[in-house]
C-alpha cells in the first residue's frame, strides 16, 4: 500500500496552532448565551450556546432549521413555509431515509452501518434540515463578515445526512460552518418515466435549495454570503464536481461560493464518470418489489407505498438508483466541461486517503469478482489486466485479494482521478491544493474493524471528531489541529490556499503534502513528490482516462517494463508513441449522445493531451 512511502522530503513534522483572531495562546471560555436566536426568512430560530475547551470562542448551535417544506415524494423541494413563533432549533432533525447496500461487492451493511450511523440516527421524509454553528458574536461591527464552510455530506448517494457537529470551526478558527441533509436512493433519484428528466435528480436540486437558503439568511448568523466554501466527501465531493460544472456557465458573481474542497471524490474521471445509472430498470424492478408494477398510475402507486417499505425493497433487491445526466444539475459530458472551461473558476482544495478501497468493498471479494464489476473488458484489455495484477502482487504488504482489489480500487477511483483532475484544474489556470491522508484513527472506531486500515473518510472522521471527547494519539491530534486550520485558511481566502504548496507551482514535483505516516517514520505534514505519489497511475491509465464505454481499449500492456521498485511499483516504460496515444479515441464519439448515455468524454483534443501528459508523463 502506498502508506509505506519513500521517504523523497525530509519530514517537515508541524505541530498547528488554533486559528484564531487574537494573539492569546489560550482564552477564558466566554460565557455563553444559553438560547441565542436569530430571524430568518421564514421567522425567529433559538439555538443553543455551547464552549469547546480553551476555545476563543463560544458557538451558538442552529439544528433542524427546516431550509424547504415537508417534501412531496418524487417531487421537487419548495421553500417552507413562514412560521409565528419562535422555532426551537435545539437538536438536530432526522435524517432522510438510508439505504445501507447487502451485496457482495460493497462493504458489508454491519460495517458501513457501525462507521456511519451509529448510534441510528431517526428517519423521515420530512427530512430536508439544516444546521448552522455560529461563533457568538462579540460586536456589530463584524456582524455578517465571517468566512462560511457548506459541507455537503457523501454515502454513495444511497446513506449519509448532515448531522456532523461542526461547533470547532466556530470556536477555534471563527467561520460559520453549514451542514444539510439532502435526499438519497429512490427517495432521491427516481426514475420514473412519468416525471420529467430534468425534475428526477431530487436530491442535487435539494443541495441546490440549501445553498440558496446559505445565500439568504446565512447574515442571520454572523456570515458572508459572498464568502462560501463549499465542501464534499465522497458522493458530496461528487456533487461539488457536479455544482462546478453546473454553475459553469455562470457569471461569476451568480456563482453560491467562491472555493470548494473535495475530498475522496469527484465526477469527472475514472469509474465515478463511467457508473452513471440508468435508472429506469432500477424504477421498474423497485415497483414490481411493492407490488406496482401493473397499477394504473405506477407512480401514484409508489407514492402510496410505506417509505420503509421501499427501503426494505431496496436492501432486498440490491437494486440502486443515483443522479442521471439531466444538462441540468448533472451536465453531461464532464471532461469535455473541464477542457473548455465551462466550469466555476473557484480554487479547489482536493484531499485522498492511503487505502480508500478497505472501506468501499466487500472484504470478502474475489480478484475475478472485483475485475468483472469495476474494470470489465470495457475498460480494461486481458493483458493489461495482468500487467496491473503483477504489479500489486509486487507488494508484499498486500497478501489476499481484498488488500490487491482494495488497493487497486483506491488508485483507480480516488488517487489517480484526483491526480488528472487537479491537473487539469491547473490547466485553467485555477489555484488547486492537494493532500494525502496517512494517520491511523483505528482507535476511533469498533475494534472489529481493524481490518480497514486508513480507510475511506478516516479524515473526515478525523476532522469531526471534537477535541477533549475523543481518545487522541499525539500524531493524531497535531494532523487534527493542521487539517482543521488548513481549512480555515482556504476558507477565509481560498486563493491564499490552506497554506502549502499549491499543485503545479514552483515548488513541483513537492506539490503536494502527506499528512500523516511517511514509510514507517510518525509524522504531521510532509511535503512530498507528486510524481511518487501517483506512480501507479500509469497503470490504470488506459481505465481512467475518458472513452466511449461501448469502445473497447486498446491493449497497451506493451508498454510497461518488468522494473519494480521497492515499493512494488511498476515503472512505465516512456516511448515515443505516448503523446500519440490518444489520438484515434472515438472522433465521432460527440454525436448522436442523449442525456442519459453512459458517455465519458472525448479524449481527441489537443488541450485534453497536453492535460494528460501533464498527468500521467512526469
Amino acid at each position: 500500500m502506498r502508506h509505506h512511502l519513500l521517504l523523497f522530503a525530509a519530514a517537515a513534522t508541524a505541530t498547528a496552532k488554533h486559528g484564531n483572531d487574537t494573539n492569546s495562546p489560550k482564552f477564558p471560555a466566554p460565557f455563553p448565551s444559553p438560547f441565542p436566536v436569530a430571524t430568518i426568512s421564514s421567522g425567529v430560530v433559538q439555538g443553543l450556546a455551547t464552549s469547546l475547551p480553551d476555545a476563543p470562542h463560544v458557538v451558538n448551535k442552529f439544528l433542524g432549521i427546516p431550509y424547504a417544506a415537508p417534501p412531496v415524494r418524487f417531487a421537487l423541494p419548495q421553500a417552507p413555509e413562514p412560521w409565528m413563533s419562535p422555532f426551537n432549533a435545539t437538536a438536530f432533525g432526522a435524517s432522510c431515509y438510508q439505504n445501507f447496500v447487502n451485496n457482495s461487492v460493497a462493504t458489508r451493511p454491519e460495517v458501513t452501518e457501525a462507521l456511519y450511523n451509529n448510534p441510528p440516527a431517526p428517519e423521515s421524509e420530512d427530512c430536508l434540515k439544516i444546521n448552522v454553528f455560529a461563533p457568538a458574536n462579540r460586536s456589530r461591527r463584524n456582524n455578517s463578515s465571517r468566512a462560511v464552510l457548506v459541507f455537503i455530506p457523501g454515502g454513495a448517494f444511497q446513506i449519509g445526512n448532515g448531522r456532523a457537529d461542526l461547533s470547532a470551526f466556530a470556536a477555534y478558527e471563527n467561520i460559520v460552518a453549514v451542514a444539510f441533509n439532502y435526499r438519497n436512493n429512490i427517495f432521491g433519484f427516481p426514475a420514473s418515466s412519468q416525471i420529467p428528466v430534468t425534475e428526477r435528480n431530487l436530491g442535487l436540486y435539494d443541495q441546490r435549495l440549501a445553498l440558496d437558503w446559505v445565500q439568504k439568511n446565512i447574515a442571520a448568523f454572523g456570515g458572508d454570503p459572498s464568502k462560501v466554501t463549499i465542501w464534499g466527501h465522497s458522493a458530496g465531493a461528487t456533487s461539488v464536481d457536479y455544482l462546478l460544472r453546473s454553475y459553469g456557465e455562470n457569471d461569476t458573481a451568480s456563482v453560491p461560493f467562491r472555493g470548494a474542497i473535495m475530498l475522496s471524490g469527484q465526477s469527472t474521471f475514472g469509474l465515478a464518470a463511467a457508473s452513471y445509472p440508468t435508472n429506469g430498470p432500477m424504477w421498474a424492478g423497485i415497483a414490481a418489489a411493492v407490488g406496482c408494477a401493473n397499477a394504473t398510475d405506477v407512480l401514484e402507486c409508489m407514492r402510496r407505498v410505506p417509505a420503509q417499505t421501499l427501503v426494505d425493497a431496496q436492501r432486498a433487491t440490491g437494486i440502486l438508483t443515483g443522479p442521471e445526466r439531466d444538462n441540468v444539475t448533472l451536465p453531461s459530458l464532464p471532461v469535455e466541461a473541464w477542457e473548455s472551461g465551462q466550469v466555476a473558476q473557484v480554487p479547489l482544495l482536493m484531499g485522498t486517503v492511503a487505502q480508500e478501497g478497505r472501506g468501499l468493498i466487500n472484504d470478502g471479494i474475489t480478484l475475478d469478482l472485483f475485475f468483472n464489476t469495476y474494470l470489465p473488458p470495457t475498460l480494461v484489455m486481458a493483458a493489461a489486466r495482468e500487467g496491473i495484477v503483477a504489479s500489486y502482487r509486487a507488494d508484499s504488504s498486500l497478501t489476499t485479494d481484498f488488500d490487491i482489489a482494495a488497493a487497486i480500487y483506491t488508485d483507480y477511483v480516488f488517487q489517480c482521478p484526483a491526480a488528472l483532475l487537479a491537473q487539469t484544474a491547473v490547466s485553467l489556470d485555477i489555484p488547486t491544493w492537494r493532500y494525502y491522508f496517512n494517520t491511523t484513527i483505528l482507535n476511533m472506531v469498533p475494534d472489529n474493524l481493524g481490518f480497514l486500515g486508513v480507510f475511506h473518510g478516516s479524515d473526515l472522521f478525523l476532522l469531526l471528531s471534537i477535541p477533549g471527547r475523543s481518545n487522541y494519539t499525539p500524531q493524531q491530534f497535531a494532523v487534527y489541529e493542521y487539517l482543521r486550520d488548513a481549512f480555515a485558511r482556504f476558507v477565509k481566502e481560498p486563493t491564499n490556499g490552506p497554506g502549502w504548496a499549491a499543485v503545479g507551482s514552483d515548488a513541483a514535483p513537492l506539490d503536494v503534502v502527506v499528512l500523516g505516516d511517511v514509510g514507517n517514520d510518525k509524522a504531521v505534514v510532509t511535503p512530498y513528490n507528486s510524481t511518487l505519489l501517483d506512480a501507479r497511475c500509469a497503470l490504470v491509465r488506459a481505465a481512467i482516462f475518458p472513452v466511449h464505454l461501448s469502445t473497447p481499449i486498446e491493449d497497451d500492456s506493451s508498454n510497461y517494463n518488468n522494473n519494480v521498485d521497492d515499493e512494488g511499483r511498476r515503472r512505465r516504460t516512456t516511448t515515443k508513441d505516448d503523446n500519440n496515444s490518444n489520438d484515434n479515441s472515438n472522433d465521432n464519439s460527440n454525436d448522436n449522445r442523449n442525456d442519459n448515455s453512459d458517455y465519458t468524454g472525448n479524449g481527441n483534443s489537443e488541450h485534453t493531451a497536453k492535460v494528460v501528459a501533464l498527468a500521467w508523463e512526469k
